[in-house]
């Protein structure tokens, strides 16, 4: 049975101290200033970075349970959110997966997969060795891992010893990551006509239910671009 071979497991660790590591150590120094503003407690926040590992998903968390509606709702808005992931999970595995090894490390790997480990897969896997590669990611997601919950509990306490403007422009670091993060994942029109729906609808909606806007102005845009990106392919299809 081949075996994979563990020394990826430090190579990837070194592979979290790059830029991607640096700008997704900023953003959950955001999501630890946000954290003290909802008050949300911190054990709680470290859970998520544990256990949900996913900032938009965290954050949509957060700002559900802030917003007093029930855990189930929230965890359906967190649901939502992390559809998204799987094609990205499918992408990674596939690259790095040894045929023939044992599987359990697989399942370990596909936890830590999201935005930027896919991004950094990418761009780095290739010079790494096939044996070497789910080691390689789940290294990468350890420390990935270790290195957000320590920004969160810093951005967390930081704030609290901050000025005023200062703690502010760090509260708001997560949602403007969050934006940036949504415009480059966007790949096709029905991307952009969901993120342009989703912020018109976003609006009115706040006004007529704020407890659950976010959720509705997600839903909605990108079941709306879903209808036109559809409506445009059979059209275009008829044409002769």
């Amino acid at each position: 049975m081949p075996r994979y071979d563990w020394r990826g497991l430090v190579r990837g660790m070194r592979m979290a101290f790059t830029i991607p590591g640096l700008v997704m150590a900023m953003s959950f120094l955001g999501f630890g200033a946000l954290v003290r503003a909802m008050i949300f407690p911190l054990k709680g926040a470290v859970a998520m970075d544990v256990f949900m590992w996913a900032l938009p998903g965290q954050v949509v968390y957060v700002d559900t349970l802030a917003r007093g509606l029930t855990l189930l709702l929230a965890l359906l808005a967190v649901t939502l959110t992390a559809v998204r992931l799987m094609p990205m999970v499918v992408l990674v595995l596939a690259q790095a997966r040894l045929p023939g090894a044992r599987r359990w490390p697989e399942y370990l790997a596909a936890h830590f997969i999201a935005a930027t480990l896919w991004v950094m897969s990418e761009m780095y896997m290739d010079a790494v060795p096939r044996p070497q590669r789910v080691p390689w990611v789940i290294g990468l997601g350890l420390a990935l891992m270790g290195g957000m919950v320590l920004s969160t509990v810093a951005g967390y306490y930081l704030t609290a010893q901050m000025p005023v403007p200062l703690a502010a422009m760090l509260v708001f670091f997560t949602p403007a990551f969050f934006i940036l993060a949504l415009f480059d994942g966007a790949r096709s029109g029905a991307d952009w006509a969901a993120i342009a729906l989703g912020a018109l609808i976003g609006p009115p909606v706040h006004l007529l239910w704020p407890e659950v806007d976010l959720l509705l102005a997600g839903v909605i845009g990108g079941t709306l671009a879903m209808l036109i990106s559809r409506k445009a392919a059979r059209t275009g299809r008829r044409r002769p």
